[in-house]
């Protein structure tokens, strides 16, 4: 019965997503680039509780390259870019702000993490006049399945299937599978086998 619910629940949330997701569809066919994704996520992102997340959910499986029906999306996070990825049962905390990465299944983020499009979005040249007219490039980021993100990360590097990744860090280098780290810029401090059910139930 909880099943066939949830799946009610997600076919009204996607009839109700269904006119912004099929504009920015359409508008992506003619123009051949992303028109409302950033607008649409943006108004979405405000809904709260339950539905705002099945909302989001249902949003983002129209409009990104990848997104599972059954994760979670909390109130005040967005996607920036459609070429993102979201695995089964991923968990995104409120007020996350995700870039050009794939987050593969099981990951959990903590409230306010940031999944940046790598470390040199913007050109740092001042001979060549301000940092923000000058070109951008664009990493694409990997967070490996069942990995788990602590609050107020910062993630500008891949990191490896179920690492652990403490509250405040920011990664500027690949996280190996199976490692805790920690930091500013974050260190490895151990491994992760036999520890990640303890080390989760803490940062909760």
């Amino acid at each position: 019965m909880k099943h066939q619910l949830k799946a009610l629940v997600r076919g009204i949330a996607l009839l109700l997503a269904a006119p912004a997701g099929g504009t920015e569809l359409a508008c992506r066919y003619f123009w051949g680039r992303d028109i409302w994704f950033g607008t649409h996520g943006q108004v979405l992102s405000l809904v709260p509780g339950k539905i705002g997340s099945y909302l989001r959910v249902a949003y983002y499986r129209m409009t990104l390259r990848r997104c599972a029906n059954d994760c979670s999306i909390g109130f005040g996070t967005l996607i920036t870019h459609s070429e993102a990825e979201i695995g089964n049962r991923v968990y995104i905390g409120m007020h996350c702000i995700i870039g050009m990465a794939t987050i593969e299944s099981d990951v959990m983020l903590a409230d306010h993490v940031q999944v940046l499009s790598g470390k040199y979005q913007h050109g740092t040249d001042v001979s060549k006049g301000a940092f923000q007219t000058q070109p951008q490039k664009f990493t694409h980021i990997n967070i490996g399945s069942n990995c788990w993100i602590g609050a107020n990360a910062i993630i500008m590097a891949d990191v490896g299937e179920h690492a652990i990744v403490g509250a405040g860090s920011v990664v500027t280098r690949r996280v190996d599978p199976c490692s805790v780290v920690a930091g500013v810029p974050s260190r490895p401090i151990r491994t992760a086998a036999g520890t990640y059910p303890v080390l989760a139930d803490r940062e909760r």
